[in-house]
C-alpha cells in the first residue's frame, strides 16, 4: 500500500508510516480522561472499513505537536464520479485540542485535490468508555458510507453540469474571502485557478471547476494543518452549493 499523498507537512508536522504511528504511546489516564493511542484509532477505522467491504487504496498519516496530534487520510477504491474517489479522514489528539474524529470526502485524481463533507462527521471524547463508543460511532458511520457515496456522486454530477457566470463566480470568491475560507495570500491564487485553470478538466465554467479552483489554491493549508483543512473544506462545500442542490436541501 502506498503512503504517498498530499500530507507533505511543515511547521513541526511530519508524515509517518503506520509502524511509526503505532509506536507513539498515549499518556496515562487522568480522572475521566482515557486517551487512546493513534494506532488504535486508525486500526479501528481500517478494520471497520474492511469489514464493510471498503478497500483502502492509499493512505497518508501525519503527526504534529510533539506527536500529540494525528491526522490521516485513507483513499478508498470506491468511485464517486468519473475521476473522483471516496476518501475518509481520521484524527486523534493527546493534548485535548480536539476529540477523536472521522469524516468522509472525495479526492480528484487529476489534481489530487481533497475535500471533506460533514454528513459523516464523528466526534468522540477520550473517556472511560470512549473506545467502545467510538467503535460504535465508526461502525454506524461506515454503514452510511454507501448512501454517502450515492449522495456525493449526485452532488458532484450536479456541480459538473451547473454553469456559473463570471459575476457569480467573482461574488462567491469574494464572499469566501469575507467568510474566512480564503486568506489574503490565497485570494489571488483562487482567482488565477478559476480564470486560468491548470487542468483541462476544469475548463468548463461550472461550480465543479470553481470548487476545484478553491481546493487547488488551498492545497498548502492541507499540508500545513490538515485538521483545520478538513473543517475548511466542509464549509467550502456549503458555500459553493449550486442553486439546484440548495433548493433540494
Amino acid at each position: 500500500m502506498s503512503a504517498q499523498s498530499t500530507l507533505v507537512l511543515h511547521r513541526g508536522a511530519r508524515q509517518v508510516s503506520f509502524d511509526e504511528l503505532n509506536e507513539v504511546k498515549a499518556p496515562e489516564a487522568v480522572g475521566r480522561w482515557f486517551p487512546l493511542t493513534h494506532g488504535a484509532v486508525l486500526r479501528r477505522v481500517k478494520e471497520t472499513l474492511g469489514e464493510a467491504g471498503f478497500e483502502v487504496k492509499r493512505e497518508a498519516l501525519a503527526l504534529s505537536k510533539l506527536d500529540a496530534r494525528f491526522f490521516g487520510v485513507l483513499d478508498l477504491g470506491t468511485p464517486l464520479s468519473e475521476g473522483v474517489s471516496l476518501s475518509v479522514g481520521v484524527r486523534n489528539s493527546f493534548d485535548k485540542s480536539f476529540p477523536i474524529g472521522f469524516c468522509a470526502g472525495s479526492r480528484v485524481f487529476v489534481c489530487d485535490n481533497l475535500a471533506f463533507r460533514s454528513e459523516l462527521l464523528v466526534k468522540r471524547k477520550h473517556t472511560r468508555h470512549g473506545e467502545l463508543r467510538f467503535a460504535n460511532d465508526i461502525a454506524g458511520a461506515v454503514v452510511k458510507l454507501n448512501q454517502f457515496k450515492e449522495d456525493e456522486g449526485r452532488r458532484i454530477a450536479v456541480m459538473k453540469v451547473t454553469e456559473v457566470t463570471a459575476e457569480r463566480a467573482d461574488s462567491l470568491i469574494l464572499n469566501g474571502f469575507h467568510k474566512g475560507l480564503v486568506t489574503t495570500p490565497h485570494l489571488p491564487k483562487v482567482i488565477k485557478e478559476w480564470r486560468e485553470p491548470k487542468h483541462e478538466a476544469f475548463a468548463d465554467r461550472t461550480y465543479w471547476s470553481l470548487f476545484n479552483a478553491f481546493t487547488s489554491a488551498l492545497g498548502d493549508r492541507a499540508k500545513a494543518n490538515p485538521h483545520l483543512y478538513a473543517t475548511l473544506t466542509m464549509r467550502l462545500s456549503s458555500h459553493l452549493m449550486p442553486p439546484a442542490l440548495a433548493l433540494a436541501a
